[in-house]
């Protein structure tokens, strides 16, 4: 499965439109631009912008967007930014 930076920056702007909200797989996938997206391609999509760091995820499949995401959204969704400009070192684990 390849990576679709398009789809990445579509599931961050779609999960900062929640709000305080968090959200799985499904109502991702109904907010999408695509709705017709398969809910595996979002999921892969969605543990590639964990790797990153822009998104967290609780126990219950739950994603939310990370204050990293948060700058990126800011910046006007560049996911082409090198990964060396994120803090990779950090434990990535799920949200209590």
């Amino acid at each position: 499965m390849k990576r679709d930076k398009s789809l990445m920056a579509d599931i961050l702007k779609t999960l900062s439109s929640f709000g305080t909200s968090y959200g799985d797989v499904e109502k991702i996938q109904s907010n999408l631009t695509a709705q017709n997206t398969p809910p595996e391609l979002i999921l892969h999509h969605l543990r590639l912008l964990h790797d990153r760091g822009l998104v967290a995820v609780d126990i219950h499949q739950f994603w939310r967007v990370s204050d990293q995401g948060y700058d990126v959204l800011d910046a006007g969704n560049d996911l082409n930014a090198p990964a060396s400009q994120t803090d990779t070192t950090k434990a990535r684990g799920f949200d209590n």
